[in-house]
């Protein structure tokens, strides 16, 4: 009936009342798509409208279909954003709108829980995404199953989840280790949450049990049970070998690897207590890994080696001017902290110590750095100069000011006049030392209006020049299987979509695109990670991913394969067996028709994937090619084109009896008697056929696998198979396990890893040809900088000659820089779409930095070079991907004039010509005056 208009503003009410609410801690909140609420608050809204207009409005039944990767609902988007893709509301809000409106699909609710996170200003967040897991045996790493946790998680229930994965009895005792470093294992505690542990999003957790009675990983040093180890100076033999190294300190053969020995202080794990060897020269302090905090030590030492800034901590200057009282401030707390950490660091006394103090008083003020996930140093390095800089202001009552237009008045005075009005405001030595002055300049597109503002910055964010391109490697795996898997090279737009990677394949094939369906995956220890929609954008391949383009043939259904090979063990002290699959090789998609296909039909699929047995003649076709290979020629001419080449297997009697299996279905009918003719698909395409080996049962070949339905991941089993004549009931979301027997296994399948199996195109040789890139200058960042752009639709920028918002054109330039500059490189590139880091080599100089061209000032022209010219003094480093990976800094010391590599605790002696890396991330430029 119709909806009463005071009910629907009653519902509206109170759905917007909740939605307000307050988050409390384990509160169960739930995402809705975006589009459906927007479209309920029309409906819900509508009071202009009549019965007939507003029943048009309906929103229909919730659906959250475009939130999920695919029809599955198991996986979310990436990146999805609040507002924008989802809106979140408490549990009986979603259930109100539930019994009112309905749900598309049951397993579309997307329920969250509230945590709370950081460690002493408490705050609760609800956790979209789940924090994914490695999870793996001590005795196998190979085997990696990924798990979803909330950071609010214990260790306890990570240990629940493994041991059922595992099947690892409840009473058997165990140990979690996690493998922050390929050669570290820290000890995982269970009353500690997923947070408190310092666990980051991939990070892998090794599940230990006892071999013989005895644990098999050993740890050295002090009590292990606190994760605090302590060791002095030592050497590491250090080894690099494809990009990756590995520390041991066993005895190591050698072979065909570089070996470096380096010094490093303080070798073990990262919560290190503080080791009391003297240090000559301060300053050479390392700081302690309190558990991701990389990002927080490499800011530190950048900022703790500026001489103007640590002599006025070390003389403390500093208490003269803390400002207790500005409401801005932190009441002189962060100084004070900060002070303490310099005092400890250039004392000269200790090589190390853990910086637990400052990082409690940062997470005070901070909440977004408390807790132990990783953080981005820039970040922490703007939040502390800006703290200190209100804990130092030496204005106690600020001013009030009024802004002034330019009004066409001179750059120069205007430029004063704002940098007095700043230093009225402001006054400390954060602004002494690191301020410097910007001219903006916006240009109305409609009137003649030109806005020109002088505003101070503390440091300079440069954009990098982006490649519009990428190069990737992908393999294409043919469907006929009478070609081998190819590996391509492909050059494709960063904008493009996935289906842009299938016309850049078909390009280097020469063939039309149209020609050619696929369906492309990314595989990851031996099963699908993904697969992906050919109209995804080519940013959700990530660099180190596997990329299998399969073929797909027309009106075909493609179902994911894995590999699983049958192990026996003894479960109980009665010596009951039993068996436990093991993911192995390549997982495959076969082509499958829905309506009609049969256990025998869906097998024979399968050994055309993995037995590279497929009917060659359908690509050549001569008649007395077929009948040599029908009555099976055992010639062993291999260059014919008609010899079986196998991809896995390796036993010639077997590789005979798949071979009829496979041609039973061939009807010998189809076979004409000039050169060209046509034979019909093999039957797992759907054809049914007579050839005359179909009296035979084949029982050999059907001992050597049974087929299953799995889960998406490969570890479940959901419904066996039956071997009958019956249609199987098949769906394009069924997932297949090929569970080899042990016998077949041990006696037919090569041994070597089937990745491995795979021409290389022309296009994976010649890429290598190709120059390296040899990267930018840091003035071609500073160009990009300073160059005019048009506004967003989003920034636009009001003119108050027209009286409306305008996409008007804005340029930065320089106006004065500080006596200590701070270059920020923006490698971390974040949109609604897509989230990257660009690796791009940025050569900037070490000593002489002269940006006076980028200056507007006229009085330039008088500065002399000392004025002009800045040194290089430190530079923050950041390793690997978002998210993630590791920081750390290179920095001069101002005492013994050489440059040094701080990397958490350890501290090692570098060279100038060292520090131009890809990993460079911000710069401190000293002025030589």
């Amino acid at each position: 009936g119709p909806h009463s208009q005071d009910k629907l503003a009653e519902e509206k009410s109170k759905i917007k009342a909740l939605a307000d609410e307050e988050l409390r801690k384990n509160d169960i909140w739930y995402l809705i798509d975006a589009r459906w609420y927007k479209q309920w608050l029309k409906f819900v809204s509508s009071d202009d409208y009549g019965y007939v207009s507003r029943e048009n409005l309906h929103p229909g039944p919730i659906d959250n279909s475009s939130l999920f990767t695919d029809d599955s609902y198991e996986r979310l988007k990436d990146h999805l954003s609040e507002e924008i893709d989802y809106k979140l509301l408490p549990k009986e809000a979603w259930d109100q709108l539930v019994n009112t409106y309905g749900l598309v699909n049951e397993g579309s609710a997307i329920e969250r829980k509230v945590i709370e996170q950081g460690s002493f200003f408490k705050k609760c967040s609800i956790e979209v995404y789940p924090m994914e897991l490695k999870l793996c045996q001590y005795g196998d790493r190979t085997i990696v199953a990924k798990r979803n946790f909330s950071k609010g998680d214990t260790i306890a229930d990570i240990e629940e989840d493994g041991r059922k994965l595992f099947e690892i009895a409840t009473e058997e005792p165990i140990k979690l280790w996690n493998a922050y470093l390929p050669s570290s294992l820290e000890q995982l505690f269970k009353a500690k949450t997923v947070e408190d542990s310092a666990l980051q999003p991939g990070q892998l957790i090794i599940f230990e049990t006892k071999k013989d009675g005895k644990w098999t990983h050993q740890t050295s040093g002090a009590n292990s049970q606190n994760g605090n180890h302590t060791s002095g100076s030592g050497y590491v033999l250090i080894f690099l070998c494809l990009n990756t190294f590995h520390t041991k300190t066993q005895s190591i053969t050698i072979q065909k690897n570089k070996c470096f020995i380096m010094y490093t202080r303080n070798i073990g794990l990262r919560n290190s207590s503080p080791t009391n060897s003297r240090v000559t020269t301060q300053g050479l302090c390392g700081l302690n890994n309190l558990g991701n905090t990389c990002f927080m030590n490499s800011a530190l030492q950048c900022l703790s080696n500026v001489p103007a800034m640590t002599n006025y901590f070390k003389s403390n200057t500093y208490k003269k001017e803390l400002n207790k009282t500005n409401p801005l401030g932190m009441g002189g707390k962060l100084a004070q902290a900060y002070a303490q950490l310099i005092q400890s660091i250039w004392s000269g006394d200790q090589s190390s110590f853990a910086p637990r103090e400052f990082k409690m008083k940062v997470s005070q003020f901070a909440p977004r750095f408390s807790g132990y996930q990783q953080h981005d140093s820039q970040e922490l390095f703007s939040f502390l100069v800006d703290g200190l800089h209100e804990d130092l202001n030496r204005i106690s009552k600020k001013p009030y000011i009024e802004m002034k237009e330019a009004d066409g008045r001179p750059d120069d005075l205007v430029a004063q006049e704002s940098w007095d009005n700043h230093r009225r405001r402001n006054d400390s030595i954060i602004v002494d030392t690191l301020h410097g002055l910007f001219r903006s300049k916006v240009d109305c597109p409609e009137c003649p209006r030109i806005s020109v503002t002088f505003d101070p910055f503390c440091f300079l964010s440069l954009p990098l020049p982006m490649k519009r391109q990428r190069t990737m490697d992908c393999w294409f795996v043919p469907v006929g299987f009478d070609d081998k898997i190819c590996k391509y090279k492909v050059t494709v737009a960063k904008s493009g979509c996935i289906r842009d990677l299938f016309g850049a394949v078909t390009e280097l094939q020469g063939v039309p695109e149209t020609s050619t369906r696929m369906v492309a995956t990314d595989v990851y220890n031996c099963r699908f990670h993904k697969i992906f929609k050919p109209r995804e954008p080519i940013t959700s391949i990530y660099e180190k991913d596997y990329i299998y383009l399969f073929e797909a043939p027309p009106n075909m259904a493609m179902l994911p394969a894995y590999m699983r090979h049958m192990s026996w063990y003894h479960k109980d002290k009665q010596h009951h067996t039993s068996t436990s699959a093991h993911l192995f090789g390549q997982p495959f998609l076969i082509p499958v028709n829905l309506t009609n296909t049969t256990y025998r039909e869906l097998y024979k699929g399968v050994l055309g994937a993995t037995w590279f047995v497929y009917f060659f003649f359908i690509s050549y076709g001569f008649n007395e090619r077929l009948c040599s290979l029908v009555t099976f020629n055992q010639s062993n001419n291999h260059n014919s084109p008609f010899f079986p080449h196998r991809r896995y297997i390796n036993d010639s009697k077997m590789i005979s009896e798949v071979r009829k299996f496979l041609l039973e279905d061939i009807d010998v009918d189809d076979v004409k008697d000039d050169d060209s003719f046509e034979v019909n698909l093999p039957c797992f395409f759907g054809g049914r056929g007579r050839i005359g080996y179909n009296k035979i049962t084949f029982a050999e070949v059907f001992k050597l696998f049974t087929l299953k339905v799995v889960n998406s991941f490969g570890t479940q089993v959901i419904r066996q198979l039956e071997n009958n004549d019956e249609t199987l009931s098949l769906s394009v979301d069924t997932y297949i396990a090929v569970d080899w027997t042990k016998h077949a296994y041990d006696n037919y399948l090569e041994r070597y890893n089937w990745g491995d199996i795979a021409d290389s195109h022309s296009s994976v040789n010649s890429a290598g040809v190709k120059k390296p890139s040899t990267g930018v200058q840091l003035r071609d960042c500073m160009k990009l900088f300073t160059t005019e752009e048009k506004l967003d639709k989003d920034d636009a920028w009001y003119c108050s000659h027209c009286k409306k918002h305008q996409q008007a054109t804005k340029k930065f330039d320089l106006w004065m820089l500080p006596p200590v500059l701070v270059i920020h490189l923006k490698r971390f590139s974040y949109t609604r779409y897509s989230r990257d880091k660009l690796d791009t080599l940025v050569h900037f100089p070490t000593r002489d930095l002269d940006l006076s061209d980028f200056i507007v000032n006229p009085q330039k022209t008088s500065w002399p070079k000392g004025q002009r010219c800045y040194n290089l003094i430190a530079v923050s480093n950041h390793y690997g991907g978002l998210g993630g990976g590791h920081y750390t800094a290179y920095a001069k010391n101002h005492i013994d004039k050489k440059w040094h590599y701080f990397d958490d605790s350890s501290v090692s002696l570098s060279a100038e010509d060292r520090v131009v890396t890809k990993a460079a991330y911000m710069l401190v430029y000293q002025r030589q005056d």
